[in-house]
């Protein structure tokens, strides 16, 4: 399946909130084509020589096999690898990191020949099911009631005439999570969604006396529905909104054709994949993978011993934990 994380629109849609050089690579060979977009940085200098280090853009990425010779996957994709490598060495390129789209038709090859490791979940209706009979559970369904019986209205903005509201809501997740200035959303964010993907991307809206009281930014690729990015007024967390716009949001996505809901990732125990687990099967849970690559070992040790400070362990590279 392809996902809009593939796409060149997500790319264009999404450069302003990237640092460093945004790089296009190209492998060709007679077996086929693979396609690898990132963003590279600028990591230090030693003695003159400038490095860098290569990171996937946001959303699921990593390289894609764009076309290929039935049964030479797996020749094409380490014919790019190598080819990958000796371009890593030419620019002075020391890390890598990418997280691999789950979706792909060849993102268990990808993974198997690239190093990929276990990075998290996303969590997804089949549309072509009767998702809401055969995937959500009696939990969900009771919350969709009651949002009903609330008098909770539906709505979708195809225009973008209320991205001031949904920054309002926005703010509150902003707060909730302690998030970084990488996933802080300005109006000026959101509104370019509506330039670039016209109507592939909307705010379906839960308003409650006429007032906006949950407000989510979706986008569709060619065969996934994503359920980006939401806003909520916690006043009204017990009139359980989200829960009927996940599955508005859903079923729109069906009427339009599309094999797959989205609803986002979430660690693995954590609330937020708690209440996404009430709209899905096990069948739904899709495991994402990320590459950490250390392309230049010394270069990459050199860094991390100067580095006076490591707040995060865990951050890949380290030198910028």
């Amino acid at each position: 399946m392809r996902s809009a994380y593939r796409e060149e629109r997500w790319v264009e849609v999404n450069k302003c909130k990237e640092t460093g050089e945004y790089q296009d690579f190209l492998h060709k060979d007679e077996y086929g084509i693979v396609h690898y977009r990132f963003f590279k940085k600028k990591a230090g200098n030693i003695k003159g020589v400038d490095f860098y280090d290569i990171a996937s853009y946001r959303g699921a990425e990593g390289p894609y096999i764009e076309s290929v010779v039935p049964g030479k996957e797996e020749i094409l994709f380490k014919s790019f690898d190598n080819a990958f490598e000796k371009y890593c060495i030419k620019h002075n390129i020391i890390a890598e990191f990418a997280k691999l789209d789950p979706w792909d038709d060849y993102a268990e090859l990808i993974r198997n020949n690239y190093g990929g490791e276990y990075y998290g979940n996303y969590y997804c209706n089949n549309l072509q099911l009767d998702f809401y009979k055969e995937e959500y559970n009696r939990r969900s369904k009771r919350s969709i009631k009651k949002a009903i019986e609330a008098g909770i209205i539906v709505s979708k903005d195809f225009t973008g005439e209320t991205v001031s509201n949904f920054i309002e809501l926005y703010k509150n997740t902003e707060e909730k999570f302690h998030t970084s200035e990488y996933y802080k959303m300005t109006e000026e964010d959101i509104k370019r969604y509506f330039e670039i993907y016209g109507d592939d991307a909307f705010l379906i809206n839960a308003s409650l006396k006429e007032k906006i009281i949950t407000s989510v930014l979706v986008v569709m690729g060619e065969d996934i529905v994503h359920y980006l990015l939401l806003g909520s007024d916690p006043q009204y967390s017990e009139f359980q909104a989200n829960s009927l716009l996940t599955y508005e949001a859903a079923l729109y996505g069906k009427t339009r054709g599309k094999k797959l809901f989205d609803m986002g990732g979430g660690i693995p125990g954590g609330g937020i994949e708690q209440f996404k687990r009430n709209f899905i099967t096990d069948d739904g849970i899709w495991k994402y993978y990320a590459i950490k690559k250390i392309r230049n070992k010394k270069i990459y040790d050199i860094f991390v011993k100067k580095k006076t400070e490591i707040k995060n362990q865990n951050y890949f590279p380290l030198y910028r934990g």
